[in-house]
């Protein structure tokens, strides 16, 4: 069976300064699911310095079909660029760089090159493609708002 690739890019406009976004997501306790609808993580082990830090990321996608991706930081550059490995459901690497856009706002983009690895997926591809890539937009969106949020309530807090 042929698996089908995908390349997935997404970028988050998020209203808070670029070092805070950084603590944020790379949080050695990995608290995305803090602010990242209908997402679990589970086997997470930071590592000194970022690179060979790994998780399990669940997903509950908006068309209803779990996906299972275990992500191993292959590169890091402290609040510019995270490179990781993508295994699981979904098989290859995700590029994130962030920017920032003015004092309290970021830019980040995150570009995936990935293959689906599920057998029903690839075999559903020629005619679900379409669907699992907004699938993937409506996803990224999720976290791209719920990271705003998070970040603007902790800022509102006293928090910055």
């Amino acid at each position: 069976m042929r698996r089908r690739g995908y390349v997935l890019t997404s970028v988050w406009r998020v209203g808070a300064p670029l070092a805070r976004c950084w603590d944020v997501l790379a949080d050695p306790a990995l608290t995305w699911p803090d602010w990242w609808p209908h997402l679990r993580t589970r086997d997470v082990a930071p590592a000194d310095g970022l690179v060979g830090s790994s998780a399990t990321l669940l997903f509950r996608t908006p068309l209803g079909y779990p996906l299972r991706v275990a992500l191993v930081v292959t590169a890091a550059e402290s609040q510019r660029r995270v490179l990781v490995r993508a295994t699981g459901d979904l098989d290859g690497t995700g590029d994130v760089r962030l920017t920032a856009a003015a004092a309290d706002r970021t830019r980040i983009d995150v570009h995936w090159d990935v293959r689906t690895t599920p057998r029903w997926m690839n075999v559903t591809a020629p005619l679900l493609g379409r669907a699992f890539v907004a699938s993937h937009a409506r996803v990224m969106r999720a976290g791209e708002r719920g990271l705003d949020r998070h970040l603007r309530a902790a800022s509102g807090a006293g928090l910055t």
